[in-house]
């Protein structure tokens, strides 16, 4: 996986661009990043340009770039990300990225489809055809209103955001700072 991140930003963003405000308390407040997880097949130029414009549409963003299912999902088991765009060219292309864009949902990621038609989807995954999708030649407008719709799911009681790495293994947060003091 390769990492990259954007210089942090400290005036107020341009309008049309999304930013992360971390909630309110006395003195100076300060924008936390995006965390977006990006999974496409690094050997296809199909996604080069859509990480540049993601970098345009978000503010202070940090982009997490996965090669493979295995990496992506190792990626999601561990960190927390504001949103997932999953390419359906990740091998073997489509079901390499139905299906990792099935897990992700399944496990409670906000997900965005990367891809020209939604007919290349799964028939026995109907989740799927209601997840925001954009092509990959998207704009900085198609990006920020793909990713709000995501997101915004996520947000509501209805819908948890992504679990915490430790909670992941299985073993409850508290069992494992048990195990961490003794």
């Amino acid at each position: 996986m390769t990492v990259r991140r954007a210089p942090r930003e400290r005036e107020t963003p341009p309008s049309g661009r999304l930013q992360v405000v971390e909630a309110r308390r006395p003195g100076p407040r300060s924008v936390r990043g995006f965390r977006i997880l990006l999974a496409h097949d690094a050997r296809a130029a199909t996604c080069d340009a859509l990480a540049r414009a993601i970098e345009g549409a978000l503010t202070n963003v940090e982009i997490v770039d996965a090669s493979s299912i295995d990496d992506a999902l190792l990626a999601s088991a561990t960190e927390r990300f504001d949103a997932c765009l999953v390419c359906l060219d990740l091998p073997p292309a489509p079901f390499g990225g139905a299906r990792l864009a099935s897990e992700l949902v399944d496990s409670n990621h906000p997900v965005v489809l990367v891809t020209r038609s939604l007919r290349w989807l799964p028939s026995d995954r109907p989740i799927l055809h209601q997840l925001p999708w954009i092509p990959p030649d998207a704009g900085t407008i198609e990006i920020s209103s793909a990713i709000a719709a995501a997101t915004s799911d996520c947000d509501s009681a209805i819908r948890a955001r992504s679990p915490l790495p430790g909670e992941t293994l299985g073993a409850p947060a508290p069992a494992l700072r048990a195990r961490a003091r003794r």
